[in-house]
């Protein structure tokens, strides 16, 4: 499944990839929802459902993500590797480092939500 990480859309609801903005998308990848509600829970942070495949994050994690240092991010990425939505996969700690670090670097300076679509 695809996960679409972005700030904003026009009237902050889409129901696929096509209605966000390209401007607000800071980046994203193939993870399910277990995969982001346990990178939520590295981040002891949670979200709220909007729609079954939209999650608007909470103020926590952007905080924790604009202002986290990239050494941490990784480590977050690590204990993240290890959660159990991927158990028989070849997930790659580095991989999701990576994937992290684009997030933060795309998100930095910003004031908004981070939102996600599944699509």
């Amino acid at each position: 499944m695809q996960a679409t990480f972005f700030t904003k859309t026009a009237d902050d609801s889409c129901n696929h990839i096509e209605e966000i903005p390209e401007e607000t998308i800071l980046g994203g990848g193939q993870f399910t929802k277990d995969n982001i509600s346990e990178l939520l829970s590295c981040f002891k942070s949670g979200s709220s459902a909007q729609t079954d495949n939209l999650w608007l994050l909470s103020i926590s994690f952007s905080e924790t993500l604009s202002t986290i240092d990239d050494e941490s991010l990784k480590e977050i990425a690590g204990h993240w590797s290890d959660e159990s939505s991927w158990l028989n996969t070849d997930v790659n700690t580095t991989d999701l480092a990576g994937h992290l670090l684009e997030l933060k670097y795309a998100y930095t300076n910003s004031d908004e939500r981070i939102w996600i679509l599944f699509d």
